[in-house]
């Protein structure tokens, strides 16, 4: 008898018996918890055992051995490990962490739904929007948002379009307020607005007079070029698009440092969003459509169709559009 026993394969999968008496697999628990696919999660994301630390409040030596876990749980190498910069995922870390989101998304809500009523919003957002925007639409957003659902926290990230289709694709945020512009297949968009192109002009420069503007309006007026990937490129379409060029002065990387120039009288600029800007030491600003031939884009909010949108990001696109619709694009005041 003992024989035949230590002559049986070696097998510790268990059992249960079904209510008609045959055997089945029974459900074991997985090798690993929740937490530690948080952190995991969180180590992917921002590429970065420390940063994962920090935003989760736990200990670094706790994201790592989370990590080393899984790594020898599932034996897979999750990450590449770079001196001094950071972590790299593998290709099967970003398989894994693309995995784990949307699980995790659906544990929570499943928590969520089920012990605290299923009316109540909980949880987390991570929502990624344009750097020339952002400034204007993110504080209100979130000030709006969680002042409606106390028990959401709204983690935003700013950024380019590339910054912002990588995101969405790696699942570092479930949803991204853009321009859609080179969408990728695989990212879904939801209209908000249309965003023309709009001349942006000092208060009391001459061209303010008329309804509207072309760009051999513009041939002999000095260009603030907004210098930015693919924004540079899109500014210049227009004139290309005309066969016409502009008399580019000056060139700027940042919203505020356009808009200073600009008032200044330093010359104009294109721009689809001109949030408002007054200063009494510098001066304010006008817009005035542009008449194009280039397409018109529109704002839109944005998602991966890989993830499973959880009940907190399906109130924040609600959110996002109600305040989308009510901001101003333009600063089409008088001359003073």
């Amino acid at each position: 008898m003992s024989a035949s026993r230590s002559a049986a394969p070696h097998n510790d999968r268990k059992f249960a018996r079904s209510s008609d008496g045959g055997a089945t697999p029974a459900l074991l628990a997985p090798g690993f918890t929740l937490r530690q696919l948080s952190y995991f999660v969180a180590a992917a994301r921002h590429q970065s055992v420390k940063r994962a630390a920090d935003e989760l409040r736990v200990s670094a030596p706790a994201v790592s051995a989370a990590i080393a876990h899984l790594e020898k749980t599932l034996d897979v190498k999750l990450f590449m490990r770079r001196h001094a910069r950071g972590l790299l995922a593998t290709a099967a870390g970003n398989a894994l962490a693309i995995e784990c989101r949307d699980f995790l998304a659906q544990a929570w809500s499943l928590g969520a739904g089920r012990v605290r009523g299923s009316r109540e919003v909980r949880g987390r957002v991570h929502l990624g929007c344009l750097l020339s925007f952002a400034p204007f639409l993110v504080p209100p957003l979130v000030r709006d948002f969680q002042g409606r659902f106390p028990n959401v926290r709204v983690y935003w990230h700013e950024g380019n379009h590339e910054y912002l289709m990588e995101g969405l694709q790696n699942g570092a945020f479930e949803l991204a307020i853009l321009y859609d512009f080179e969408v990728p297949s695989g990212i879904e968009c939801q209209p908000l607005r249309a965003a023309p192109l709009q001349v942006v002009l000092p208060h009391r420069h001459r061209l303010t007079r008329r309804k509207s503007i072309t760009v051999h309006d513009l041939a002999d007026e000095p260009m603030v070029l907004v210098d930015l990937p693919r924004t540079r490129e899109y500014m210049l379409s227009a004139f290309s698009a005309e066969g016409a060029a502009p008399r580019i002065a000056y060139r700027a990387q940042s919203i505020p440092m356009l808009q200073s120039l600009v008032a200044s009288g330093l010359g104009y600029t294109l721009l689809n969003f001109c949030p408002p800007y007054t200063n009494r030491e510098i001066g304010s600003l006008v817009t005035r459509p542009l008449v194009t031939k280039i397409r018109t884009p529109h704002m839109v909010v944005a998602r991966s169709h890989r993830y499973h949108p959880t009940a907190q990001a399906l109130e924040l696109i609600e959110s996002i559009a109600a305040l989308v619709q009510k901001m101003s694009f333009s600063t089409a005041r008088a001359l003073a």
